[in-house]
C-alpha cells in the first residue's frame, strides 16, 4: 500500500511541470552560486602571495558554502513541495476515498513523505555535476564532500516532516506554505537565541533544540550520537503529530 500511494504521489509530481520548473530553478540557482564560489577563490588564490595560498581552504570557501546555499534554497522549496500533500485532497475531499480504503494514517504520510524525499534527491542529484568539474579543474579536496550531501539531506526530511504537519493543518496550500516557512524560520532562529544567550544552561538547550548546530556539525564532519538522536526524533515527532491531525476525522 505504502508502494502505490508513493508511486501515485511521483507520478503526480512529474506529470505536471511544478517538478521540472522547480529542479530548473534550483540547478539554475545552485549552478550560479556554485561558479560564483569558485571564481571568488580562483581570484583570492590568485591576489596573494604564494606561500599564503595554502592557508585559503578550498572546502571551507567552495564547498562548505555550497551546501549552506543549499539548506537555504530548501527553505522555500521544501514548502513548495509539501505543501499540496494534504491541503489539495483536503480541499478536493479526495482524503475520503484513503479513509475508505485499508490504508493506515501512518501509511499515507510514510508514502507521501517519502514521495517528496524523491523529488529532492532528485534535485540533489543534479548537483553531482559540481564534483565533477572540480574533479576536471585538479582539485582533489573531497574530504567533506559526504558529510556535506548527508547534512543537506538530514535537514531536508526535517523539513518534509514539518511540511507534511503544516499540510495536513489547513485545506490552503498559501497558508500550509506559509507556515512552513515559519516553522522552518524558528527552527533557525533558535539556535541564533542559544548564541545571544548569556546563561550556558539556555544557551545549551537552544542551541541542541535548534536545527542549524546539527547541520554545521555533520557537514563539517563532526558527525555525533546526538544528532541522528535529533534529526531521528524531529522526523517522528511530526510525523506523529501529522497522523494525529489526520485523525481529527475521528473527533
Amino acid at each position: 500500500m505504502i508502494y502505490t500511494i508513493w508511486k501515485k504521489e511521483v507520478d503526480s509530481y512529474f506529470s505536471s511541470p511544478l517538478a521540472y520548473v522547480l529542479i530548473g530553478l534550483f540547478s539554475l540557482i545552485t549552478g550560479t552560486i556554485f561558479f560564483n564560489l569558485l571564481v571568488t577563490y580562483t581570484d583570492g588564490i590568485q591576489a596573494i602571495p604564494q606561500n599564503y595560498a595554502a592557508e585559503i581552504s578550498f572546502v571551507e570557501e567552495v564547498v562548505l558554502k555550497l551546501f549552506a546555499n543549499i539548506n537555504f534554497i530548501f527553505l522555500v522549496f521544501i514548502p513548495l513541495i509539501t505543501m499540496r500533500l494534504f491541503s489539495e485532497e483536503r480541499r478536493l475531499e479526495t482524503l475520503d476515498l484513503y479513509w475508505l480504503s485499508p490504508v493506515r494514517d501512518w501509511q499515507l504520510v510514510l508514502a507521501k513523505g517519502l514521495a517528496a524525499l524523491t523529488l529532492i534527491l532528485s534535485f540533489l542529484f543534479m548537483t553531482i555535476l559540481f564534483p565533477l568539474i572540480i574533479w576536471g579543474v585538479g582539485v582533489r579536496d573531497f574530504s567533506l564532500l559526504g558529510s556535506a550531501y548527508l547534512s543537506v539531506l538530514l535537514n531536508a526530511c526535517c523539513y518534509i516532516s514539518l511540511g507534511l504537519f503544516c499540510s495536513s493543518l489547513s485545506s490552503n496550500q498559501i497558508v500550509a506554505a506559509l507556515l512552513s516557512v515559519l516553522g522552518i524560520m524558528f527552527l533557525w532562529m533558535i539556535t541564533w537565541g542559544g548564541h545571544l544567550n548569556s546563561n550556558y544552561l539556555v544557551a545549551e538547550v537552544f542551541t541542541y533544540v535548534g536545527i542549524t548546530s546539527h547541520f554545521e556539525r555533520i557537514m563539517r564532519g563532526l558527525i555525533g550520537t546526538q544528532d541522528f538522536i535529533y534529526y531521528g526524533s524531529f522526523i517522528l515527532f511530526f510525523g506523529f503529530l501529522t497522523v494525529k491531525s489526520l485523525g481529527r476525522r475521528n473527533w
